[in-house]
């Protein structure tokens, strides 16, 4: 069985965390924050980011107030001295100084107290000693790892992709992983909703979803607790316990998993409470209410209602409601 694309996603997303998001001046770390949220740029002392439809807007401090405070979202002469942004142009005069946050910001100082921001283009660091842009071929500069605390202000929650239902928030200064107590968590509106209306891979594990110590499941299949396609994994451990880190996949469009055959079924084959239109490529499919005289209005692979055929029976595959009995195994 395929396993979902989302596990290389969450991979390139921690790499780019843990590298601060590299030199490669990526602009989507917005898809974590909520929508309007500003941040101070992980690779910059001197600019600002504001999240726009996921997207990153920047913005730069110039003249004397160099700096981008993330407390008060403002542009500032100085920064507090918890801040890894201190740049000091005393002895400096009409000198460039590199910017401790990225290898390619610098500062000019234009006199012994204004440091004014600048930065090389594509494909370029700063490089001090010849207090010019060079290509990054030949720069020895290194990526800077940054704390999530450090450029964003207390209490403003964010996205934390290791689960739907998790999210991060800084409480002075340090970083707290929250769960949600009900549904997933939005990124965009930094709240905690129904979760059949996130669109999210990172399901959390059921209570006791490969067994337990006194019988554990070995190599099989389970499903995930969140949707119709979904499941885990359980592989059979050496050491005779529970798998603790079963692996999540999906089966394809328009098929359920069925734990009872182990295999991907066509839905009508299939009973299943989750949100029935995730995975479907049709507008209208059958609901899982009992008597099999229900639909389910799809849009984007998400329930917008249910509707009732009154006496007649749904026929999902020509959507129209029928007098025909029909039974399926999804609305027994």
């Amino acid at each position: 069985m395929k396993e979902s694309s989302y596990f290389c996603l969450l991979a390139l997303f921690l790499v780019l965390a843990i590298c601060g998001f590299g030199q490669a001046r990526v602009d989507d770390i917005c898809m974590v924050f909520p929508e309007g949220t500003v941040i101070r740029d992980p690779d910059s002392c001197s600019r600002s980011i504001k999240c726009v439809n996921s997207k990153s807007t920047y913005s730069t401090c110039t003249g004397s107030t160099p700096y981008f405070d993330k407390d008060t979202l403002k542009c500032v002469k100085t920064l507090n001295g918890t801040d890894d942004c201190g740049v000091s142009c005393v002895n400096r005069a009409s000198q460039f100084i590199s910017d401790p946050k990225s290898c390619f910001g610098y500062y000019f100082c234009a006199d012994e107290e204004t440091p004014l921001y600048g930065k090389c283009g594509d494909n370029q660091h700063f490089d001090n000693g010849t207090q010019m842009c060079i290509w990054t071929y030949a720069s020895d500069c290194k990526a800077h790892e940054f704390d999530y605390c450090s450029i964003i202000k207390n209490g403003v929650n964010f996205d934390n992709a290791q689960g739907c239902d998790r999210y991060h928030v800084c409480t002075k200064g340090v970083l707290e992983d929250k769960t949600c107590k009900k549904g997933y968590y939005e990124a965009s509106s930094g709240s905690c909703i129904d979760k059949n209306l996130v669109y999210c891979d990172a399901h959390p594990y059921p209570s006791n979803v490969c067994g337990t110590v006194k019988k554990p499941l070995k190599n099989v299949y389970v499903a995930d607790g969140a949707t119709c396609q979904g499941y885990f994994f359980c592989a059979q451990q050496l050491d005779g316990t529970p798998d603790p880190k079963p692996v999540w996949g999906k089966c394809g469009n328009d098929l359920f998993f069925d734990k009872s055959t182990q295999t991907c079924r066509p839905p009508n084959n299939v009973a299943c409470t989750e949100d029935r239109c995730q995975g479907r490529t049709i507008p209208f499919v059958l609901s899982s209410t009992k008597g099999c005289r229900h639909y389910l209005r799809c849009k984007d692979g998400r329930t917008i209602d249910e509707k009732s055929c009154g006496n007649y029976f749904f026929d999902e595959e020509n959507a129209i409601c029928v007098a025909e009995i029909l039974k399926y195994e999804a609305c027994k």
